[in-house]
């Protein structure tokens, strides 16, 4: 007998795959990288994609229209296929990733570039939430010091106000659908809304209050099928990637990362990847000298058993 299919419910046990129940079935996969200004967002998108198709600039707003890049996902089981039966054609699974230019406070309301970036975070299908947590007297800050919990706020924050806004005219949509469905004039008196949007409608109101993705709520089955057809923003699959410096890559520690967990737990969960663009930076430039490439990262480990690291948890690997 053939697995039962898991529905919106099942996939709503397990935290990580709460956001699928959004999602749709598609042969690609795009996500976006979205983050304040200057916080490693185009570093990472040339790293992922092996060539320095985003300029990496050392000014707010560098990135102005999002780039896209392909990255081949690797598979040591496709690789084997592939040389086992040589077949005449190879195409590999590829993820399409776009650079999406800074956000900052506001933006929803039209600050620094505006909503075209957020229309922007709208096409892909999931984000790659990138904050800084590395101090650095080259790299400015767009708010002029580094806090990685206030920033989460700041993109959150954005994310959340623009779902709101999309709300009020969810709403209003819903309001005329009834009319029409109806036959009412706009003067009459509008009948009840279905108890399933009404619902669908107030717990996604009080999540993005409180400046919580609606991904990471508790729906039934039929409010999730509503939701799906309401363009949020938030119900995209987030994954918070952390761009420490090298040492604390390295030693795999940081003061911000125990506190960026808490924020995460406290605002619905979620994946959290650290990730040095300073050390994947290093890495790469010796890409042409294995032997220097090997060196180099023998190096590292030392540094990790130095800070007290061992067996496994002192090897240091590109991410």
């Amino acid at each position: 007998m053939p697995p039962k299919k898991k529905g919106a419910a099942d996939l709503a046990d397990d935290p990580l795959m709460k956001a699928a129940r959004f999602g749709r079935v598609k042969n690609t996969l795009a996500m976006g990288f979205v983050g304040l200004p200057n916080v490693g967002k185009s570093s990472l998108t040339n790293l992922l994609s092996g060539a320095n198709h985003a300029e990496a600039a050392n000014y707010p707003f560098c990135t102005i229209d999002p780039n896209v890049v392909q990255c081949v996902v690797p598979d040591k089981n496709f690789r084997y296929l592939s040389e086992t039966w040589k077949a005449p054609s190879i195409v590999p699974a590829v993820l399409k990733v776009t650079d999406i230019a800074g956000l900052i406070k506001g933006a929803s309301e039209g600050a620094g570039l505006g909503n075209a970036f957020l229309s922007h975070i709208a096409a892909v299908d999931g984000i790659f939430h990138l904050v800084r947590a590395f101090d650095s007297d080259e790299v400015i800050h767009v708010d002029d010091s580094v806090d990685p919990i206030r920033d989460l706020e700041t993109i959150q924050g954005e994310l959340c106000a623009k779902d709101s806004n999309t709300l009020e005219g969810v709403l209003e949509r819903e309001k005329e659908r009834v009319r029409k469905e109806k036959g009412l004039s706009r003067s009459a008196p509008l009948p009840p809304l279905s108890d399933a949007f009404k619902d669908a409608y107030e717990k996604c109101t009080k999540l993005v209050q409180s400046n919580t993705p609606i991904q990471t709520g508790e729906f039934k089955e039929a409010e999730v099928e509503l939701i799906k057809d309401w363009g949020m923003i938030t119900t995209k699959p987030q994954i918070y990637v952390v761009n420490l410096s090298q040492k604390n890559f390295v030693r795999k520690g940081s003061k911000w990362l125990p506190k960026i967990n808490e924020w995460v737990k406290s605002h619905g969960g979620g994946q959290i990847i650290p990730v040095s663009c300073e050390f994947e930076q290093n890495l790469t430039d010796l890409k042409e000298y294995p032997d220097e490439q090997k060196a180099f990262l023998q190096e590292r480990k030392e540094e990790a058993m130095a800070a007290g690291l061992k067996g496994p948890q002192a090897e240091v690997r590109s991410m």
